[in-house]
């Protein structure tokens, strides 16, 4: 038999065991009170067995068993010449195992369960697993020690919600098991696939809405188990910088990126980062307006997507490995850092370091110095990414290189204060407007003419290609997709949690378009936008932020009729009197109620000390949705 299909086999096998294995260990976790009860603190909603990753583990583990003996049978499993590795990660994998199901009964102390991390970490190096990072021994000891530690505890973070750690751990380990088979590393891939059809078994009962838990025992065992394997990959051990840290990085990006936003957010308000609460991603993803089956899923895409970027940097040189797996990296960091904004409520009012918290305020507050360091990031991957595209892909003659070396600090330097003086680092990105769209294209367009002329000047070299033109496009499209990434992510929260009443808009001109922002961003009024209605045929089929422009008067009885349309909202002023009065006749007689948005310029009198004689400058006020017909009247 080949490895490759022994390696399946035992998936499969796993995959049955954990399957057959989780309804008794369900059922023995409620005969013995293992039961995990809703806590403010907690997001599910019922009570649950516990005790899950009992399954989990014994699924990997009769994986791993049979794949050795079937190794017995006369083929090398192709790890013969490293045999103490595979005991120090079952040892530390066990031992996390035998943590998290004492925390599960017992309780254990943050502190201890973060010590008892640091001694299963040092089991791997002092079977000699250490992560080929650099020259220095010491570094690349502490590198592997907060690896394990890192993503053992990622996985604990994870498990939060149904289905979200036993779904994107199966994923992770079935990508890391390709990449190891890669490397010919077929114990390693046995072993992840193993894990991975453990973990998709349980998931049949973790699923929303779950039956069963996996508990610490489940999250530490996955974590630790997948941790272990990457640090004595044969990649990690001698590959190169790509294979060894942003192969697996990608591959665990979402449960590593949700532990940063964990402990950054956790940090700023005051709270220990080992507390428990809702402000997982996976909990401000719902806030996004998300169901929990779509969270699952929406992070098991994630999972695919950095799991297909890791392989892809397996066939990619360093460089261009680096750059595309910066680009994947600063896009989930950009979607983390806009959940990171969302409100969420803590059951307590956690007492944390306060001068800590103060300087970390202070760090991660200045949202300018962060879109600037964002900008250094896209400035240098627009650049070299300019050069691999001018030649194909293919690495530039020596002299370009030169070339790229001795101008890459002043592309940045020009593009970063360019950027500044022309305000790019004062408006807020939720709200970036076409104005903004505009200055962004100029900047750019200033600082790549500042930068041809200068290497007119002083880099021939650069000066007869069309690179600068090239990283001019390039520039724009990172820069603008960063700044409209929170406008995307705010419009995408507003559709999904707005709910309401149907409602008709009468208009689809400037009033109409004002009307729709209005009804998305006031949540309060109940009413969803489905359509406009204008007498202009020239507009119809046309949409206005995504609402389509269905007809004119003569389709209100289809609407109402096949939509359920019962509103009509009339937001322009220059309505003919014939038109308005077919209006208040079609509403009478089809029951709708027609509504106008109102909108005036009025003088504020007093002056809040109770003088009511003095007058305020004159303002602008939106005064909302107005009613002009009830359903029930007769008539205007």
């Amino acid at each position: 038999m080949k490895p490759a299909a022994a390696a399946v086999l035992v998936a499969a096998l796993s995959l049955a065991v954990a399957l057959l294995l989780t309804p008794a260990v369900r059922a023995l976790a409620r005969s013995l009170g293992l039961i995990a009860r809703p806590t403010a603190d907690r997001w599910h909603q019922r009570p649950t067995a516990l005790m899950g990753g009992i399954a989990i583990a014994v699924g990997t583990l009769v994986g791993v068993i049979v794949w050795f003996a079937l190794a017995a049978f006369g083929w090398s499993s192709g790890f013969a010449e490293i045999q103490s590795w595979p005991r120090a990660v079952a040892a530390s994998a066990t031992f996390m195992f035998g943590v998290g199901l004492v925390d599960d009964l017992v309780g254990l102390r943050p502190q201890l369960k973060f010590i008892l991390q640091l001694l299963a970490g040092v089991v791997l190096v002092g079977a000699g697993a250490t992560f080929a990072l650099t020259p220095w021994y010491l570094v690349n000891v502490l590198a592997t020690v907060f690896w394990f530690v890192a993503l053992t505890n990622a996985f604990n973070l994870l498990d939060n919600m149904d289905g979200v750690a036993a779904g994107v751990g199966a994923i992770a380990a079935i990508f890391l098991g390709v990449s190891f088979a890669f490397q010919g590393a077929w114990l390693h891939a046995a072993a992840a696939w193993s894990l991975a059809g453990a973990a998709v078994g349980f998931l049949r009962y973790n699923f929303h809405p779950a039956s069963i838990f996996m508990g610490d025992a489940g999250s530490l065992f996955i974590g630790s188990l997948l941790a272990g394997l990457v640090v004595t990959s044969p990649a990690s051990v001698s590959g190169s910088l790509v294979a060894v840290l942003f192969v697996p990085l990608a591959i665990v990006a979402v449960p590593i990126v949700d532990t940063a936003l964990v402990t950054i957010t956790r940090t700023l308000n005051a709270r220990g980062i080992s507390q428990g609460g809702r402000d997982h991603s996976t909990h401000r993803l719902v806030a996004l307006g998300l169901r929990e089956a779509q969270v699952a899923l929406l992070l098991y895409g994630f999972a695919v997507l950095g799991g297909g970027v890791g392989l892809l940097l397996l066939r990619l040189d360093l460089a261009l490995g680096l750059m595309l797996g910066t680009i994947f990296l600063v896009a989930l960091s950009l979607l983390a850092a806009y959940l990171g904004r969302l409100q969420v409520g803590y059951p307590d009012k956690a007492a944390g370091w306060k001068p800590a918290t103060v300087v970390a305020t202070e760090l991660l507050y200045k949202r300018r110095l962060a879109a600037m360091l964002l900008d250094v990031v896209l400035v240098s991957v627009a650049y070299y990414g300019a050069f691999r595209l001018k030649f194909e892909g293919g690495a530039a003659p020596p002299g370009y290189m030169d070339a790229y070396q001795a101008t890459l600090g002043l592309v940045i330097a020009v593009k970063v204060i360019t950027f500044g003086l022309f305000g790019m680092y004062r408006g807020a990105w939720r709200y970036t407007s076409m104005v903004d769209l505009y200055r962004t294209l100029v900047a750019i367009a200033v600082s790549s003419t500042a930068l041809y002329g200068y290497v007119h000047w002083r880099v021939p070299t650069l000066a007869t290609s069309n690179i600068l033109y090239i990283d001019a496009l390039l520039t724009a499209a990172f820069v603008l997709s960063a700044r409209l990434t929170f406008r995307s992510l705010e419009l995408m929260r507003r559709r999904l949690r707005h709910g309401g009443e149907r409602v008709a808009i009468y208009g689809a001109g400037d009033g109409g378009e004002l009307a729709v922002r209005e009804l998305l961003n006031n949540a309060e009024l109940a009413l969803q936008p489905f359509c406009f209605l204008d007498d202009d045929p020239r507009k119809h089929g046309d949409r206005i932020h995504g609402v389509p422009v269905l007809g004119g008067l003569d389709s209100l009885a289809y609407l109402a009729e096949h939509h359920g349309v019962r509103r009509i909202l009339i937001a322009t002023k220059k309505l003919p009197a014939d038109v308005l009065r077919a209006l208040h006749a079609f509403g009478a007689a089809h029951h709708l109620e027609l509504l106008e948005l109102d909108i005036c310029v009025r003088a504020v009198h007093g002056n809040g000390n109770g003088d009511e004689t003095a007058t305020a400058p004159v303002v602008a006020e939106i005064a909302g949705i107005r009613t002009i017909q009830r359903a029930a009247a007769g008539g205007p």
